[in-house]
């Protein structure tokens, strides 16, 4: 992927062919519930608006290019012209397999990342190169240089650690954790927040090298109060039909700034990019 200007605040366009369009709107629906701008045809373009110039008008003016690449997308010529359009105007350009397929000419030396086995997995390296360790789009603010830079090997340990506890988001988490942490101390001390069952802090605090205190907050900058856990769960069951499988992490993490379960309902509602969907999901989690 070619490198953005990290100031750049507008969207990147998702090119695929219309054949898999189930996997290309799950993805751009996951992006965007990690904050990364996407633009989707299906998502974006107006009743009104005439489709080839809107689709020619969202290439020209965006940040970069998210390509599916499959057999299906490598021979549509419209994707072709897409692709072309981008790295001749120097946009970046995050290639996506789902198939193996023959690669298009231009994109043969750039990383490609390989979604044909783990979603998952491909969703992380896909956050990895549209954001930034603070786990904002690298669109919307620079980060501040820190003081000190944690060995590549720790992070690396921290997230196999962590992995076992909370799952593949652990990547992102240890990195969003890095750019805060002097230590590795301090590192395990902030990912020791994201892990919401006792059994599991203590399993954690076994194989971590933690601080030797963790400072209680208290007054107006002291965590809000957890949720109840039936609740979360309820909704991120209902917020699955809109976002996919990443649902209940998303649940999870919005649940941490939330004081209230009405707090919570909006801000995942936020998050679903469909007005209409955005209105049912609301239905289905009990806002009339």
């Amino acid at each position: 992927m070619t490198n953005a200007d990290p100031a750049d605040s507008r969207p990147y366009f998702l090119s695929y062919s219309r054949s898999d369009e189930r996997f290309a709107l799950r993805l751009a629906q996951d992006l965007r519930a990690h904050d990364v701008a996407m633009w989707v045809d299906q998502l974006d373009i107006r009743p009104s608006e005439h489709w080839d110039r809107a689709i020619e008008r969202a290439v020209h003016d965006c940040r970069g290019l998210v390509v599916i690449l499959s057999p299906r997308s490598v021979a549509s010529d419209n994707v072709a012209d897409e692709i072309s359009y981008a790295i001749d105007s120097g946009k970046s350009v995050l290639p996506v397999m789902i198939e193996k397929c023959v690669l298009p000419l231009r994109i043969t030396r750039m990383h490609v990342i390989d979604a044909s086995g783990s979603y998952d997995k491909a969703l992380q390296q896909c956050l990895a190169e549209l954001t930034n360790p603070e786990g904002k789009p690298a669109s919307t603010e620079q980060r501040s240089p820190r003081r000190v830079q944690l060995d590549a090997e720790v992070l690396k340990t921290a997230k196999q650690k962590l992995t076992t506890i909370v799952g593949p988001i652990a990547a992102i988490l240890v990195d969003k954790a890095a750019a805060k942490a002097n230590s590795e101390p301090e590192l395990y001390g902030l990912l020791l927040q994201h892990i919401d069952s006792e059994a599991d802090r203590e399993r954690f605090r076994a194989v971590a090298p933690m601080p030797d205190a963790t400072p209680t907050l208290v007054g107006p900058n002291a965590p809000p109060t957890p949720l109840p856990r039936a609740e979360l769960d309820s909704i991120a069951k209902a917020l699955t039909n809109y976002l996919g499988p990443i649902a209940p992490l998303v649940t999870k993490r919005e649940s941490r700034a939330c004081g209230s379960i009405e707090e919570l309902r909006e801000r995942l509602a936020a998050l679903i990019p469909a007005e209409t969907d955005r209105t049912a999901f609301l239905r289905d989690v009990g806002v009339p």
